[in-house]
């Protein structure tokens, strides 16, 4: 099986004394970091950039520094090598280059690799009723949270924004879809499951996909009962990356969904691409829908167009009963959001009838 150094080991921080480097991108550069580092242990110019000394202890005061005097686009574009025991770096070396912005990030998420070791996650579920029988849950959602040292539930935006500063989003997607499908598992789940995906996450679906695969079969869950829910549908830059990713998907024998589409040009662009089983309309769009000409056609005409491929569509985020009615009345197949249900550990085989009301 070959394995994917991104997903598979979690980084370790660099531990002792160690040493250094960094190739800045421009002048101006080198001469802030020169600035920082002149009181620095073996402090010396190499060839395109700098060299140095340090314990690791210091590494907090260092990356406080850097960030209080270089900019985001100075720290991505800076090159940084860490070795331990002060070593002088060989060729293998050099695949661990990376830029001074996820060093950095790395160094200030020591909290996420502990929560990630010490598996600090879990799931919540919210339902997706079916629009005609709004009491009864079609699927449900499965929803990030973790345990912070006071064994309190957290929203999961921290944990996102500070793997992307720090290259760990391999990882943490990874962990994430693999405990949603344990714990629905664990649940006894009703229904369908919505499981969230990075797109950015994965680099090769046929290697990276191996172990979510498996703890699939591990658990026992049927393929046809599981949808995996491409996030930050907006972002995609490499639609093609994505179609590779969705067809490994149905190819195992899952669904597939957009999220939050309408909240850009290029995810409507990328519906008759990708033609996947369901799209998510994007809660902002939703909003008092009923009373908003614009949003309201332009959701009669998503709709139209999701039909016409054969694609299943859920309006999420839906708060009134006037939003959920009017829904309804244009033909919307699934509907999720606090009207319904909030988040909870313990999914639901059916919902109060007064919240359909």
């Amino acid at each position: 099986m070959t394995h994917c150094l991104k997903c598979d080991k979690l980084p370790t921080l660099a531990t002792g004394h160690l040493a250094v480097y960094f190739w800045p991108p421009l002048g101006h550069t080198t001469a802030k970091l020169k600035s920082i580092l002149k009181d620095y242990d073996e402090f010396a110019p190499i060839e395109g950039g700098l060299t140095f000394s340090i314990k690791s202890q210091d590494m907090p005061e260092l990356i406080h520094k850097i960030d209080l005097k270089l900019s985001q686009s100075e720290k991505q574009d800076t090159n940084c090598l860490l070795q331990e025991n002060r070593r002088q770096p060989n060729l293998a070396d050099f695949r661990c280059v990376t830029s001074l912005q996820k060093m950095t990030g790395l160094y200030g998420s020591k909290w996420l690799l502990d929560i990630l070791e010490q598996k600090r996650m879990t799931s919540m579920f919210q339902p997706i009723v079916h629009a005609q029988h709004p009491n009864v849950p079609f699927a449900h959602e499965c929803l990030l949270r973790w345990y912070d040292e006071n064994q309190q539930l957290n929203s999961p935006a921290r944990l996102f924004k500070s793997a992307q500063d720090a290259d760990l989003i391999f990882p943490l997607d990874r962990a994430a879809r693999e405990i949603h499908i344990r714990n629905a598992a664990a649940a006894d789940m009703p229904s369908k499951i919505f499981v969230n995906f990075a797109p950015t996450a994965i680099y090769d679906p046929n290697n990276c996909l191996k172990s979510t695969f498996k703890v699939i079969r591990e658990v026992g869950i049927d393929p046809a009962n599981i949808v995996f829910e491409v996030v930050e549908t907006e972002r995609i830059s490499d639609p093609e990356h994505l179609k590779n990713i969705l067809a490994a998907y149905k190819q195992q024998g899952f669904g597939v969904a957009l999220d939050d589409l309408g909240s850009g040009h290029s995810t409507l662009n990328m519906l008759g691409a990708l033609k996947p089983d369901y799209v998510k309309l994007d809660m902002e769009m939703i909003r008092d829908v009923h009373k908003d000409r614009f949003k309201s056609e332009l959701v009669r005409k998503i709709v139209e167009l999701s039909h016409s491929f054969d694609i299943k569509v859920v309006a999420e985020g839906i708060e009134t009963k006037e939003e959920a009615a009017w829904l309804v009345s244009q033909d919307v197949d699934f509907m999720q959001g606090f009207h319904f249900a909030k988040p909870d550990k313990t999914p639901k085989k059916t919902l109060d009838r007064r919240a359909a009301a």
